[in-house]
This record gives structure tokens, C-alpha cells and sequence, in this order.
């Protein structure tokens, strides 16, 4: 049988007996292999010399002989193929869908340098079988220990395949072929210091675009390099040693946010919202309630409303919260609290409510809301009236209990709500003074010395101002009776804005009548324009069209009143649209063509623009004031910024309503003695 010159026999030939046996002319050379063989196929049957027993009609193609590491090779191929490389033998890159894109970058280029041989390497004769590839990495620990073991490795001679985690053990390597190991830099400005780091010891970040050979001798980073390096810890993912003689370790500290999140995602952030105060411990509690019932057992079992201040002192609450107090434990029923009654309502208080403001809320509301009505107020409010030193004149005229009570709430309303709600909500009453003046009423005897809410001297005024106006006394002013307040000040088309629901509501605002309370908040914004509210109560009443600008058009529709009256009155005139250049300057708008609220709030001259577009009295009295003398008030100094346009105002006026009194009763006296003069006169003489 004819063998090929390829086949391993016992019997091999020589080229040129080869060439001789089957005559391969030169010419035939360049022609395809199996046409080759046809032909001479074709010229063996006709010289009669056997035919090569083939598996088929065309003989196997020559092919040299494989070696025994080939040999070895494939077969470990064919055993697993998807070990890392692939048919063609290149690497395999793994698919990341895990960590962050700084890591799967860096372990996707990293690949495959840690699969392949590295170069200058010797190879053993029998290499070791490889591990299976990791498919895929399920979690983010997974791929940052991936990592930080292709950043921080150590080859290791016992044990090269001892990280489970590691796809392909690093060969070793001596101290001739040492392979370099970059680490990316997160800071652009590091890499003029980055330095390579070698696979033997910790070293200082260094720049993967100039890999530079490693020193043969221990790396020690010099005081530039550690001063502009990161500080290594042990969960930094640059994989800086502090010490180059310390074992290199793998933590699985975190480097984002969001992944730290994932692996902590209840101790991250804690808690920082608390509705009703942040929670007290358990013994606190214990605490208040053994004050409680030593309060009830020096009280007898049993503390009536009189007898309340030692037992508010024990809650640690204000003396003047002891009325509402009082009545939502329930002592109204029997006429006195009992130590179970009153300790079982207390627990349910301070288990639920941790500060002053949700106490009050919940005290004042008895627990049926988390907001504040109107009339919540009543009860604390007519106990300020009947217990407080500084009203002790004020008891025997009951008649004016209610008119004093209303005003304390109205002006408390008018400062507290600030989003004209009708209800004081937690971070309204969280933002406002209410709980400190109320807790220094005990403190101050003199409770005109507190202008915050309580002064009587302002309800005098309010009441004095009111009065005046109701010529009908029935508690209700019409346009008609708003209208002569300040000698007819206010422009009829302002008054009208006042009535038309802008700045007042309910039944009473459908008849085009204003009650006691709505007069407090329009005094108050009437002369203390600087006022945050005072300031909305105007912009709601100028902004005809309520889209929250005061447009050109507006402006314009409130001055001409102030021209016709002005005229009527043979003032000299200010155009409009020269009146408007000021304005505009004086206020400064972000937009140039209106005017919002934010930008009233910012101007410090508010009363000025207010008043030269519906109040004729105090805007004449603005132009023949000198223009720079409120500035110099402004700077008097902080004792001046505590007194208020409405402090000042009350002041005046009430001093000028008790002369008017004093006059009127010295006039009284002198009329009643005159009268007995002439009567004695008279009788004299005719006797």
C-alpha cells in the first residue's frame, strides 16, 4: 500500500523516491491539491498500479505531525473549552453587569493580561489544568474584590491558586522579570505623580499611559508622593499600603455611596424627621410620671384648678397651659383630677408627643387634631384674664373679657398663620415666638410690657379704633363705616378690594361687612406696612387679577385716584409714568415689567409704595418727610429695630386716647361743678 511521505511508519522515504513513484512534474505544482490527486489517480489506473486505500474518493490532505504538547493541548481544549479562551484561543473577556463603570473598566482591560502567559515567563513542560472561568459576578462585592485582587495581588509561591476569586494565578516571577501592575487614577492631577506599583509590594498609585520598570529595591514613597497620594485604608480601591512589609489584604470596604446604601440600608443614614419631636427614653418618662404622683400625694389624691401650678411644674409646662390642661384630662367633669386619671392621660402625652410644640397641640386640641382652630385658644386665653396680676383691673368689667380674648387670637392668627389657613399647624407654631411669650407671661407682672399678643394697651386702641367706626354698634362695619377711618385716607377703590374677598371670607364677606377680627388684621397692616403679612394683605388686594404680579396696569388703576384726589384737593400732581420710574427703582423687580411678592419682601420701603397708591394721608406726609430720614432710623441701632411700626403707633395712640379721656372727664368735673356754682347763685339771690 502506498503511504504518504507524512503518515508515521516504519518505513519513511525519501523525498526524491517520493517525487520518483508518482512522477510530480514542476509545472504541476501550483495546481490545487485535489486536483492533483484526481490526476494522478486517473494516471495509476491506466499504468495499473494499485490505488491508495482512502475513506473516501479523495485521499486526506498531508499535514505535518503534531507534537506532544499540542497534542496535550488540544485535548485540554476539547475538555473545557470555555475556560477562559475561546475555538480560537483568544481570551476570553468576562461580561460585567455589577459595580460601578471605574471597575468594570479596569476588569475588562485587565483581563486579559491575567489570562494570558505574560511575556518573558518560562512555561512548564506540563502545564496545570485551568479553573473554570467565572461567568458572571451576581453581586457588587463580588466585582470590587475582582478588583481589588487584580490591584493589590501577591504572588504567593506555595499556593498560586489560593484566591477563589481570581480567575488565572499570576505566574511566578523573580526579581529579572517582575510584570508591572497599573492602577487608574480617579483625579487627573495625580497622575503627574503616579508611579508603577509593582506585584510585590504596596506602592503609591501610578499612571497607566507611562509604565516605567519598578526599582529592584523596597519602594519607599518619598514626602511629595505621600502628600499628594490618597491616604491609604484598607477599603480604598487604589490599593495603597501604608507599610511595604505588611501583607496585602482584599477588604470589601465600599467606595460609592450607592453601594454602601445596598450593603447598609438601614444604618446609613439615620432617622432626621420627627413630626412630633424626637422620641425621649423610657426612663424620662418614668421620670415625669413619679413627679406626677408625688405631686398627687402631697395634693391628697386629688388637684383642682386652683391648685394646678405645682402639678404644671411637675409636667414641666408653663403655668398659663393649666386651664386647657385641666379640662382635656378631664378634670371639668368631676371639678378635680385624680392621680389615675391624670397619669393615664400624661402617659398617653408624653409617649406620643417628645416636644413643647406637638404638648400644645395636642393639649389645646385634646387630641382630636394635629392643627389649631380659633376657638382651641378660648379656655387658656380667658384664664390669662382671670388669673394674671397684670389684668387684675379687667375682671370686674366681663364685658370686655370677650372683646380681649378675640384680639389676642386674631393677632396670634395674624403673626402664627402665616399661610392664611385658618389653622396653626406644628412648623407654623415651630417657627413662630407663640410658646416663649406664653411661658413669660408668668414671669412679667406688667402685661403691657409683652406687645406680643397680650398687651393691653394695643386692645384698647384696636377696640377704641373699632368702636369709632361702628356707629351702630352692632359689632359690624360696612364699606360706608371703613371708609372714614384716618380721615377718609383710604382711596374708595382700595375699600372695595378690601370687601371683595381678597383678604376676607365667609358669610360676613357675602354681605359686604367686616367683623371685629377682620378689623384687627386690617388696622395692623395699615400701620405696620413692613409686616410679612401686613405686606401680603396689600398684594392680594392690589393684584386685581391674581396671577401674583402687580402689572403696570394695576399700578396705574390704583393711582389714578390719588391724581383725582390730589387734583380735587389742588395738590400739585406726579405723572404717572414719572411716579412709576420711582417705584421701580425704589423696589428693584427681577422681571422689569411687574412686580412680585418676593420683591416687596426685599424692599425695605414698602410703606412708601403702598402708600402712594392708596393712602392720600400718608403719602403726602412721605413727600414732605425728608427721604433719607428712615435709613438713618434703621441704623439708630438694634434697640430701635426691636420696636415695631405697630409698637409705635399703639403707643401714640394710646397715649392720645387717655389724654382725650382725662379731658373729657376734667371737662365733666368742671361742668358739674359750674352747674352747682350757678344753682348756690341763684338761690342766694333770690333769697
Amino acid at each position: 500500500m502506498a503511504r504518504t511521505r507524512f503518515e508515521n511508519g516504519s518505513t519513511s522515504l525519501s523525498d526524491s523516491m517520493w517525487r520518483g513513484s508518482f512522477s510530480i512534474q514542476a509545472d504541476e505544482v501550483g495546481s490545487t491539491l485535489p486536483e492533483f490527486y484526481r490526476r494522478k489517480l486517473r494516471k495509476m489506473r491506466k499504468a495499473g498500479s494499485p490505488e491508495p486505500l482512502v475513506a473516501g474518493s479523495i485521499s486526506a490532505l498531508p499535514h505535518p505531525e503534531l507534537t506532544d504538547q499540542q497534542k496535550a493541548h488540544i485535548r485540554e481544549r476539547s475538555q473545557s473549552p470555555t475556560t477562559g479562551y475561546n475555538s480560537a484561543g483568544v481570551a476570553i473577556r468576562p461580561f460585567l453587569t455589577q459595580g460601578s463603570v471605574a471597575e468594570r473598566v479596569l476588569i475588562f482591560e485587565r483581563a486579559p493580561a491575567e489570562m494570558k502567559p505574560k511575556p518573558g515567563v518560562p512555561t512548564t513542560a506540563a502545564p496545570e489544568k485551568r479553573r473554570p472561568a467565572i461567568s458572571t459576578w451576581r453581586d457588587p462585592d463580588e466585582v470590587r474584590s475582582l478588583a481589588q485582587d487584580g490591584l493589590q495581588s501577591t504572588p504567593s509561591t506555595t499556593s498560586p491558586t489560593s484566591s477563589l476569586r481570581q480567575i488565572e494565578a499570576p505566574p511566578p516571577t523573580t526579581q529579572e522579570t517582575k510584570a508591572l501592575t497599573y492602577v487608574r487614577e480617579n483625579n487627573v492631577s495625580q497622575k503627574e505623580n503616579a508611579r508603577p506599583l509593582s506585584a510585590s509590594g504596596g506602592s503609591s498609585p501610578v499612571s497607566p499611559l507611562s509604565p516605567t520598570t519598578p526599582p529592584t529595591t523596597t519602594p519607599t514613597a518619598s514626602p511629595g508622593l505621600q502628600h499628594n497620594a490618597h491616604p491609604a485604608s484598607p477599603g480604598s480601591p487604589l490599593g495603597l499600603v501604608t507599610s511595604p512589609g505588611s501583607p496585602v489584604h482584599s477588604p470589601r470596604a465600599t467606595n460609592t455611596l450607592r453601594r454602601h446604601t445596598k450593603s447598609t440600608k438601614n444604618l446609613l443614614i439615620p432617622r432626621f424627621y420627627y413630626p412630633m419631636g424626637r422620641p425621649t427614653s423610657q426612663m424620662t418618662q418614668e421620670q415625669a410620671l413619679s413627679r406626677v404622683g408625688a405631686v398627687f400625694r402631697e395634693q391628697g389624691g386629688q388637684v383642682t384648678r386652683e391648685n394646678m401650678e405645682p402639678l404644671m411644674r411637675a409636667c414641666q409646662l408653663p403655668l398659663y397651659w393649666k386651664a386647657p390642661l385641666f379640662i382635656a384630662a378631664g378634670g371639668d367633669k368631676l371639678g378635680y383630677l385624680t392621680q389615675e386619671q391624670f397619669a393615664d392621660y400624661w402617659s398617653r402625652v408624653i409617649s406620643t408627643c417628645h416636644d413643647m410644640a406637638s404638648r400644645f397641640v395636642r393639649v389645646l386640641s385634646r387630641g382630636m387634631r394635629n392643627y389649631l382652630m380659633p376657638e382651641d385658644f378660648l379656655s387658656m386665653i380667658q384664664d390669662v384674664v382671670d388669673t394674671h396680676p397684670g389684668l387684675t383691673f379687667l375682671k370686674e368689667a366681663t364685658e370686655f373679657h370677650s372683646r380681649y380674648v378675640h384680639t389676642v387670637i386674631a393677632r396670634i392668627y395674624y403673626c402664627v398663620n402665616r399661610s392664611w389657613s385658618g389653622r396653626i399647624t406644628l412648623p407654623e407654631l415651630r417657627r413662630s415666638n407663640l410658646l416663649q411669650v406664653i411661658s413669660y407671661l408668668e414671669e412679667e407682672e406688667d402685661i403691657n410690657q409683652i406687645t406680643d399678643y397680650f398687651s393691653y394697651e394695643h386692645f384698647y386702641v384696636i377696640y377704641c379704633k373699632f368702636w369709632e367706626l361702628d356707629t351702630d354698634h352692632d359689632l359690624f362695619i360696612d364699606k360706608h363705616d371703613l371708609a372714614k377711618h384716618n380721615e377718609r385716607a383710604l382711596s374708595w377703590r382700595m375699600i372695595e378690594r378690601i370687601f371683595s374677598g381678597a383678604v376676607t371670607r365667609g358669610r360676613l364677606q357675602k354681605q359686604d361687612r367686616m367683623g371685629y377680627q377682620e378689623f384687627v388684621w386690617f388696622l395692623i397692616s395699615e400701620e405696620d406696612k413692613r409686616h410679612p403679612t401686613a405686606i401680603e394683605y396689600w398684594f392680594r388686594c392690589m393684584d386685581l387679577d391674581g396671577d401674583g404680579y402687580l402689572s403696570m396696569y394695576e399700578l396705574e388703576y390704583f393711582y389714578e385716584e390719588q391724581l383725582q384726589r390730589m387734583e380735587a384737593l389742588g395738590i400739585e400732581t406726579l405723572p404717572f409714568h414719572d411716579c412709576l420710574c420711582q417705584m421701580l427703582d425704589m423696589v428693584r423687580p427681577e422681571e422689569i415689567d411687574k412686580i412680585s411678592l418676593r420683591d416687596l419682601k426685599k424692599c425695605r420701603m414698602t410703606p412708601i409704595f403702598f402708600d402712594t397708591f392708596f393712602n392720600l394721608e400718608k403719602y403726602l406726609d412721605h413727600e414732605q418727610r425728608d427721604p433719607f430720614a428712615s435709613h438713618r432710623a434703621d441704623d439708630d441701632g438694634p434697640e430701635f429695630l426691636q420696636v415695631s411700626d405697630w409698637d409705635r403707633y399703639a403707643a401714640e395712640e394710646y397715649e392720645l386716647l387717655v389724654a382725650e379721656e382725662g379731658g373729657a372727664d376734667h371737662q365733666d368735673d368742671v361742668f358739674f361743678l359750674g352747674g352747682g356754682l350757678d344753682d348756690g347763685g341763684g338761690s342766694s339771690g333770690e333769697t
